[in-house]
């Protein structure tokens, strides 16, 4: 389908019979909102609220932060190893989501996700963080899984699967973006020294996962017959390296994209705090320049379908990473800069990931694809994570080298997006 073709085609969307598409939309918003605002505020009460004075409960945890801090990074290793720890989470959860997106609808898992991480979101305020944070990795999980699962069970109503993966993919981005914004102003906005304000931040968040959960109950994709759990976790291993050998391109680069836009993220977030002496909050608003490329790039994702546009957008995804430091040397420089990167990560991936989750649905394996792209996205965020914060404890890695390592892993993804199938043709 050309570019203008699928445009018209989707246009009349809204105005189909069948279940609306914007529920789910507004649920991945506001799931990703709560992770990424826990998160943010999480980085800031373990490195930039850190004194070394004051002893942590746990005593691994307090020689680490020690450490890390003597070697001049916390603030950077705590960052990329926490969201790092988070993801942990997600991979630990495989098990039991994967069965559970065959078994359970789609307003049930986002339920169980959203009422999981409210709860986790007020444990982190008297239990080691470290660890909550990966149960409350496990929880996101079960939102990915949904997610992922709805995108080709709303195509049957007739709606693009690029369309419905662009809007679904927009939201889970901006609203990634806006939790940072969101959980960096709650943390700055209220620390004045008062305990109270360390339960009501975290309060706060819980609420919001709470409203999520009452809203997930809207999302209603026509869903078909259910793999019952116990069946599904007997297919699990043999399902899960069948499909990955069998789409393993897509779901390489695209894993690879998305491990390099949220180390990135962090960072760009971490580099104007250091580099440019802006507050945490100023900081966090350059996400909402990456928002706007992220929109540009899912609205151009439909022209492309070709994998010579894909792997050139991931050329330059690595080429812009690569030179942040030489390019940018200034707050504003790093605003224009985001909507660049934002866009050329957006398009690619939205391509890719549309690509996967619809082979998936034709294969009749929708909720299998869901998982199984949920687990290789973040086994290479978890890794591209990992292998940017253990340098940076250990004082292997000079901040600014992290996006040397990241342009080497964008250009990876476009070396492998070489070897994916792009459309039905192949090409």
């Amino acid at each position: 389908m050309t570019p203008s073709a699928d445009i018209a085609a989707s246009a009349p969307d809204a105005k189909r019979s069948g279940p609306p598409l914007w529920p789910a939309v507004a649920v991945t918003l506001m799931t990703s909102v709560g992770f990424a605002a826990l998160k943010f505020i999480l980085i800031g009460e373990l490195a930039l609220e850190y004194d070394p004075s004051v002893h942590l409960p746990f005593g691994w945890l307090d020689d680490l932060m020690r450490r890390c801090y003597g070697t001049g990074n916390l603030d950077e290793a705590v960052s990329q190893g926490l969201a790092a720890i988070l993801t942990l989470g997600v991979l630990l959860g495989y098990g039991v989501n994967a069965p559970l997106a065959g078994a359970m609808r789609v307003p049930t898992l986002f339920v169980i996700s959203s009422l999981v991480v409210a709860a986790g979101t007020m444990l982190s305020v008297i239990y080691n963080p470290v660890l909550v944070a990966a149960g409350v990795g496990v929880a996101y999980g079960a939102s990915c899984a949904a997610r992922g699962k709805a995108i080709p069970l709303f195509t049957q109503q007739g709606r693009s699967a690029t369309t419905v993966s662009g809007f679904i993919n927009a939201a889970l981005v901006i609203g990634l973006l806006l939790g940072t914004i969101g959980g960096t102003v709650l943390r700055e906005q209220l620390n004045h020294g008062h305990e109270h304000e360390v339960g009501l931040r975290h309060g706060i968040i819980g609420v919001f996962m709470l409203a999520t959960a009452a809203l997930s109950l809207a999302v209603r994709p026509t869903e078909g017959r259910r793999t019952p759990f116990s069946e599904g976790l007997r297919q699990l291993a043999g399902g899960t390296v069948t499909m990955v050998g069998r789409h393993w391109a897509l779901l390489v680069a695209g894993g690879l994209t998305w491990g390099v836009a949220q180390a990135a993220s962090l960072a760009v977030y971490m580099d104007g705090i250091d580099r440019f002496k802006i507050s945490p909050t100023l900081a966090s608003f350059v996400g909402v320049f990456a928002i706007a490329g992220a929109i540009l790039g899912n609205l151009a994702s439909p022209w492309l379908q070709r994998r010579w546009a894909v792997m050139a957008g991931l050329g330059a995804l690595s080429a812009c990473v690569l030179l942040y430091p030489f390019i940018v040397t200034s707050w504003p420089g790093a605003a224009v800069m985001m909507v660049v990167v934002g866009t050329l990560f957006a398009a690619p991936t939205n391509v890719l990931d549309a690509r996967f989750l619809s082979l998936a649905h034709e294969e009749g394996l929708a909720g299998r694809g869901s998982t199984v792209m949920s687990l290789v996205h973040n086994s290479f965020i978890f890794c591209v994570g990992t292998g940017l914060a253990l340098p940076l404890l250990l004082g292997k890695m000079a901040p600014q080298q992290q996006f040397y390592a990241l342009g080497a892993v964008a250009a990876l993804a476009m070396a492998v997006a070489g070897f994916a199938r792009i459309n039905p043709g192949g090409r």
